[in-house]
């Protein structure tokens, strides 16, 4: 079967339709990875980790809102599970940051997070059995001491060739938790990223933990969490300018008003042929059709088809409400009826039931037994 040049049209623009619908998807951000936002309560949320730190003296500064870029009066940059990635001119002013005396804390469990890791020469490496609990590296995590196990599960550590780094926790004899000095800055690195979440923080252990961390930070000062490469831009877009250009529905408009615009091009005329109008039909009423069905069943002979469906129906009738079964013999079933209702005339039902299922009724008949089965049924 040959297809016309509209068809084919038609199944070109569908299928640039279902490609743009696909990039935007692809580009936009995973709900499953929105609790991390230190704005989320959810239980892998980090927002009971923000307002901790403001409680113990650190201040909270905004987030990235237009660009990429952390503040010099910025002294501790959380970056948990970021599911963008870091970019070299980021990464530059990052390393400038650190060497500055910032204290970076990257944690997460996701590819992108390992692709950072490896900008400082470290990899994640699968332990060979999952841990339930992990060990911190003592002396380095004593203030305040942690008094009982951390009940983290853990299944990746972090593994290098450089032997300049300290552990700081372990699991299963691998680091998952390790620092680093980068000039005058620090670098913590961690594949624990759900210790500094709402539910977890709620245990006492990994909230020692923590506290432990932020002593190997450095001195309380501001604290920002990026939740720049989280997608979490928002902010950032002003206008509606901005927002084709900035954002996966924006880019999904774009892509298809410019398909639209091309298939136009391409088709160089009007979508398919003119359509005629719909001519007015005379619709024959109701009454009509119950008058030719009624012609056709006296044209056939029906009359006595006709009285057996008004005796079938009047014992329907009954039948339903008073749940008696119409296979009875005419005589039962006129018995059984007068038990249940005592104002019925067994004698007039009977004889009206007998009369229709007579083999000799013929049509003048039948107009009177079936006016009398629609008072029985209208009763």
């Amino acid at each position: 079967m040959k297809l016309s040049r509209d068809t084919w049209l038609a199944i070109g623009i569908l299928l640039v339709l279902v490609l743009v619908t696909s990039v935007a998807a692809l580009q936009g951000t995973d709900e499953s990875e929105l609790p991390y936002l230190s704005t989320s309560s959810a239980p892998s949320g980090t927002r009971a980790m923000s307002l901790w730190l403001n409680d113990l003296g650190y201040q909270t500064a905004d987030a990235f809102s237009l660009s990429f870029a952390p503040d010099s009066d910025v002294d501790i940059i959380f970056i948990i599970q970021p599911i963008y990635p870091i970019t070299p001119n980021e990464w530059k002013l990052l390393d400038q940051w650190v060497l500055q005396g910032g204290t970076l804390i990257l944690a997460g469990t996701n590819p992108v997070t390992n692709e950072a890791l490896n900008h400082f020469e470290f990899y994640f490496s699968y332990l060979p059995q999952q841990a339930n609990e992990i060990s911190p590296a003592l002396p380095i995590l004593r203030s305040p001491v942690i008094e009982s196990k951390i009940d983290l599960v853990s299944n990746i550590g972090i593994a290098s060739n450089r032997t300049d780094y300290t552990p700081l926790i372990t699991a299963k004899g691998m680091p998952i938790m390790l620092t680093f000095q980068q000039g005058v800055g620090r670098v913590i690195l961690s594949s624990a990223p759900k210790a500094f979440t709402n539910v977890e923080l709620k245990n006492e252990p990994t909230a020692t933990l923590v506290l432990n961390l932020l002593a190997v930070a450095g001195e309380k000062g501001t604290v920002l969490f990026d939740e720049w490469h989280r997608g979490f831009r928002s902010e950032g877009v002003v206008g509606l300018s901005q927002w084709l250009q900035q954002t996966s529905g924006g880019h999904a408009i774009l892509f298809t008003v410019f398909a639209i615009f091309i298939a136009l091009i391409a088709q160089g005329r009007q979508f398919g042929r003119p359509i005629p109008l719909k001519h007015e039909l005379k619709r024959r009423g109701p009454m009509e059709h119950v008058t030719a069905i009624a012609n056709l069943n006296r044209k056939a002979g029906h009359i006595k088809e006709v009285a057996r469906q008004y005796h079938n129906r009047l014992k329907r009738h009954f039948g339903q409400r008073y749940r008696l079964d119409p296979s009875m013999s005419d005589e039962e079933y006129v018995e059984a009826l007068a038990g249940y209702n005592s104002d019925v005339d067994k004698e007039k039902l009977l004889r009206l039931l007998k009369r229709l299922t007579h083999p000799d009724v013929n049509e003048a008949e039948l107009l009177k037994l079936s006016a009398e089965a629609a008072q029985w049924m209208s009763d």
